[in-house]
């Protein structure tokens, strides 16, 4: 099957792999988006897509604008039987999608309809999930809504967080892919109960800020969603100081949310939340590398009571 594979983040990279290893299907060309600037000296950066896919030696195209008449010219020209997408970041309209002989479809890390949009992975970890999967559907003209064609369930590990995650749903969908091929155009679909989605957003910088006047548990959710990259993080001493992992301690607080209330060896330091405390064992302080937490409350020099998010 001659293949248009579309996709920019690392969730893309492990099933363009696969399918190449395979060598069962031709990729015939290989879409994302454009370099961007990146950095404090916004050097242009290739998507991780882009990168793989040339490392695997495959034809790179980067459009502005995927449904142009030049983007649409082009794909025409490579003759795909199927289009497939996996955290591409444009929408693909309805002539670019009908465009193949098989359609296009897509991979999402979540089990649609839930935590259909941009961050599912995320999600279902502040969501107190215990169970995520993939989805592999038909793209149609609304976000995430069209009728699935695979779904495979991942149990979500006990603390674990978002990096962990991603990558083991990645490589999930690798697997998925290359069986759900076998089975085109027989494959049966089904339509999603749309009373039943609920939706990720877009994250911002707001939302990694640390609030400790907040429950323990909904505390360590974010550390978990947003580590390792980009981290949640507090202020101390005028500095951001990301927070990686931490646990909560059955023992009752004994300062004000936000405060430090001791250091424990070779384990890491304490911070009061609203209604417990939480035991802090990695963490990333501006322009360091991650450590344990144990470390570099040796070099801060913690006071017990010293609030940490000022």
């Amino acid at each position: 099957m001659r293949i248009v594979f579309a996709g920019s983040s690392e969730y893309a990279v492990p099933a363009l792999e696969e399918l190449v290893a395979r060598r069962k299907h031709q990729i015939v060309l290989v879409l994302s988006q454009p370099a961007r600037p990146k950095g404090r000296k916004l050097i242009l950066e290739d998507t991780p897509l882009t990168n793989a896919a040339r490392l695997l030696g495959l034809n790179v195209y980067c459009p502005e604008d995927v449904n142009s008449l030049e983007s649409l010219t082009r794909i025409s020209k490579a003759v795909p039987h199927i289009l497939i997408t996996a955290s591409f970041g444009a929408f693909l309209g309805k002539e670019l999608r009908e465009l193949p002989r098989y359609g296009a479809i897509n991979l999402h890390p979540s089990l649609l309809p839930l935590h259909r949009g941009s961050s599912p992975v995320r999600s279902a970890i502040l969501s107190g999930d215990v169970i995520t999967g993939n989805s592999i559907f038909r793209l149609s003209r609304k976000m995430d809504a069209g009728p699935i064609l695979m779904q495979e369930q991942l149990q979500i590990g006990d603390g674990e967080n978002y990096s962990s995650l991603h990558d083991r749903l990645a490589n999930q969908a690798a697997m998925m892919l290359p069986d759900l091929l076998d089975r085109i155009p027989g494959i049966e679909e089904q339509k999603q109960d749309h009373s039943r989605a609920s939706y990720s957003k877009l994250i911002t910088k707001s939302d990694l800020k640390l609030d400790f006047t907040l429950p323990a548990a909904d505390l360590i959710r974010r550390i978990r969603a947003y580590a390792l990259e980009p981290g949640a993080y507090t202020v101390f001493r005028g500095r951001e100081l990301k927070i990686l992992s931490a646990v909560s301690l059955p023992s009752p607080k004994s300062y004000a949310p936000g405060c430090i209330s001791a250091v424990i060896k070779n384990k890491g330091f304490t911070i009061a939340a609203s209604d417990a405390e939480l035991l802090i064992s990695s963490v990333q302080a501006a322009g360091k590398t991650q450590m344990d937490a144990y470390t570099y409350s040796l070099g801060a020099r913690f006071k017990p009571g010293e609030r940490i998010d000022q």
